[in-house]
């Protein structure tokens, strides 16, 4: 009896990380999400808390590890490490990730917050906290938030233009935690009514408001967008012999999107594996492609500049038909280890995963770039996953949102479909179209709502055209920003020094 009290909250916590991973892409079973909490909040209710923080760390390790396993894939293939050094850095980077989660459990048990019915909302909140801390600190990895995982439920999804990716994740918790609660007030269910009155109003009210979104037209002026995915192979795409090819691929799926007369084309990242500015014979060839087309091309290739030492740079170029110009957006948040390594000189062994251009330098400032009786800005793969940056572009005047990225680091994994579902927030959060344009997939148009109007598979040379429309409003989330994740973090810290604080007096006083 005592072996299985001891070995039951280990396989509790186990089991929430296994039900975390299978809500997520690409098993993408979500309604388990509603219920992936409830076995580690169960267990570790009358836990000491430095017992709490290591079954939340468990949960933790079990969900990111099964959930980011790709990133051994991109630095394998293309980094050129080794397996057993590509899964230390997976181990590491789960850990830190993981620590998350440890402390949820570490001060769910030190303050009981499952022992009162105002303990739900305030669990909620802490979860809010931690995965808006995660968002910034150390520049920043908010992949897999919670809320991600409703990207295919449109009716849940419209919360997010209220509050930002976080509503989702604090309605998610609060009806895990709710669950929770109830189970461990059966002998005293009087006592749990209060928190699921709270979470039925929290629901009707999500529900109510999706669907009023849902119902509403849209409106505003069109304009078409063409999408080009050329699915050039990553070991090949910097071969200076095969670039060339890969220019033709893309202008030869250009020429095909050309023939719906769309207004704008958008290739992928880094599409023209070289420096645009420096190859001025391909650069005239592009600028032809556009006349030819009568479409402005939005294409990604790396640029440099020299202030001293030569500055490298991830961007975005627009032409536009019938002028001789290049109007460019620089990336402003790197990928740390994959287009700079940050302390260089104490982690100079993971230079080599930058190889072949050398480290990125950021971009200053977000970019709008103009169409004719249009407006938008673009996000460079790994900054779609950023909320505030795309709500920085939107609120600088943009009617939609462009991004482009590079996927094809990641082969057939869950990646390409995690990353998806962070611009199909993004496009909720603000209110207006994304269009996303990828290497090898999944290119995809984004309405409003969330809905996928179109998207391509995996791994295929495809293009196509849509009709999308420029919207006039803007969310409350473009608006205002986190206000909601900002009340959370304010909420979570006014518990722990009203906790706190009572406790440090006694013990000076006890002196």
């Amino acid at each position: 009896m005592a072996q299985a009290a001891r070995v039951l909250p280990l396989f509790f916590s186990l089991l929430s990380g296994i039900l975390l991973f299978l809500a997520f892409p690409r098993a993408d079973v979500e309604s388990l999400v509603w219920i992936a909490f409830l076995p580690l909040l169960v267990c570790i209710r009358e836990m000491p808390p430095w017992k709490g923080f290591l079954l939340g760390l468990v949960t933790g390790m079990v969900f990111y590890l099964a959930s980011i396993s790709w990133v051994t894939h991109a630095m394998v293939n293309y980094g050129g490490l080794s397996y057993p050094l590509s899964f230390l850095a997976l181990l590491a980077l789960s850990l830190y990730l993981s620590v998350y989660f440890g402390l949820f459990s570490f001060l769910s048990c030190r303050f009981r917050l499952l022992a009162d019915w105002r303990g739900v909302l305030l669990l909620s909140s802490l979860w809010v906290s931690l995965e808006f801390l995660r968002t910034y600190l150390f520049s920043g990895f908010p992949w897999n938030l919670l809320g991600y995982s409703l990207y295919r439920s449109p009716h849940f999804l419209q919360l997010a233009s209220l509050t930002g990716i976080y509503g989702l994740s604090f309605l998610i918790v609060l009806i895990n935690a709710t669950i929770a609660f109830v189970l461990l007030q059966v002998p005293r269910f009087s006592l749990a009514w209060k928190p699921l009155l709270c979470a039925g109003i929290a629901l009707l009210f999500t529900l109510t408001y999706g669907h009023l979104r849902l119902q509403k037209p849209e409106e505003g002026k069109r304009m078409k967008v063409g999408v080009i995915q050329g699915n050039i192979e990553q070991g090949l795409k910097w071969d200076p012999t095969r670039r060339k090819e890969a220019f033709e691929v893309h202008k030869k799926l250009t020429k095909g999107a050309a023939l719906s007369s769309p207004d704008l084309i958008v290739w992928p990242e880094t599409a023209l594996p070289f420096y645009l500015r420096a190859e001025v014979t391909l650069q005239r060839e592009l600028q032809s492609l556009a006349n030819q087309t009568d479409s402005f091309l939005l294409v990604g290739s790396p640029d440099f500049e020299r202030k001293g030492t030569v500055l490298y740079f991830n961007s975005a170029f627009l032409l536009s038909p019938g002028k001789d110009s290049l109007e460019k957006y620089d990336k402003i948040h790197l990928v740390p280890f994959g287009e700079y390594v940050p302390l260089g000189g104490l982690f100079s062994f993971l230079s080599k995963l930058t190889a072949g251009i050398g480290d990125f330098s950021a971009g200053k400032e977000v970019k709008i770039f103009s169409l004719p009786g249009a407006r938008f800005g673009v996000t460079i793969c790994f900054e779609a996953i950023f909320p505030d940056l795309a709500r920085r572009i939107r609120m600088g005047g943009a009617d939609f949102l462009v991004n482009i990225t590079n996927d094809a680091w990641f082969g057939r994994s869950a990646a390409p479909y995690q990353h998806l579902s962070t611009a199909v927030a993004r496009a909720v959060e603000n209110g207006c179209y994304l269009v996303r344009a990828a290497n090898t997939g999944i290119s995809a148009v984004i309405s409003p709502q969330g809905r996928i109007v179109q998207a391509s598979s995996l791994f295929s040379e495809d293009h196509f055209v849509v009709s999308i429309s420029l919207s006039n409003g803007s969310t409350f989330y473009a608006r205002y920003g986190n206000i909601f994740a900002e009340c959370c973090l304010l909420v979570t810290l006014a518990l722990i020094l009203s906790r706190t604080i009572p406790i440090w007096a006694r013990a000076k006083r006890a002196q």
